[in-house]
């Protein structure tokens, strides 16, 4: 009997442990930085810095040499504002992914969000400047009044530019020099991926 009963007692013991252990091992998600949340948030700035810098790079590629005809005027107002409206579209969704890093992505996440949302609010005041260009453009009645905005535009372009190009460039330094958590988001993102293997715009 006595052996019965120790028997008994090791096996309730047993299962305490058990249970006190499944009952700890319930928490580590609550103080872990998810991997996924940070993936999934590099992956979506990756994908807006692409889409802006496609747009900065489309606008650049305006024939902007203004003609006489009231035709040609109303041509480059409408290819202006279409092509500084799609820009402007791509600077907010990139504000947008930049400040949308989730609470468990974890602390380093967070500090490399605070260093590419300064970045990101250059680009979005030179994108401003930018939709200030295209208003004159919108309000030229005249081919030298056209001239005079189409010259604002194109360097307003430049220095949106200039500014995209040094987006990606902090965003190709996080890669290396962010902590580990950040290194391996940005370096699993697909997007990362493609955007550093795509030549930036040029600003001049």
């Amino acid at each position: 009997m006595a052996s019965t009963r120790s028997i008994l007692v090791l096996t309730v013991s047993s299962c305490a442990l058990l249970l006190s252990g499944c009952g700890e091992s319930t928490t580590p998600s609550e103080t872990e930085p998810s991997t996924t949340a940070a993936v999934a948030w590099a992956d979506g700035v990756c994908a807006a810095s692409a889409d802006l810098r496609a747009s900065v790079r489309s606008g650049q590629t305006l024939q902007l040499a203004p003609a006489g005809s009231r035709a040609s005027l109303d041509e480059a107002r409408t290819q202006v504002r279409d092509r500084v409206a799609e820009t402007r579209q791509s600077a907010a969704a990139l504000n947008t992914a930049v400040t949308a890093v989730p609470p468990e992505a974890g602390a380093e996440v967070e500090e490399a969000q605070r260093q590419l949302a300064a970045q990101a609010d250059d680009v979005r005041m030179e994108v401003d400047q930018l939709g200030t260009a295209a208003d004159e453009v919108a309000a030229a009645n005249s081919a030298r009044a056209m001239g005079t905005a189409l010259v604002g535009v194109k360097n307003a372009l430049s220095d949106a530019a200039r500014e995209v190009t040094a987006l990606v460039g902090l965003l190709r330094d996080t890669t290396t020099g962010a902590g580990q958590s950040v290194r391996d988001a940005f370096g699993a993102a697909p997007a990362c991926q493609k955007l550093d293997a795509t030549p930036a715009p040029t600003s001049s």
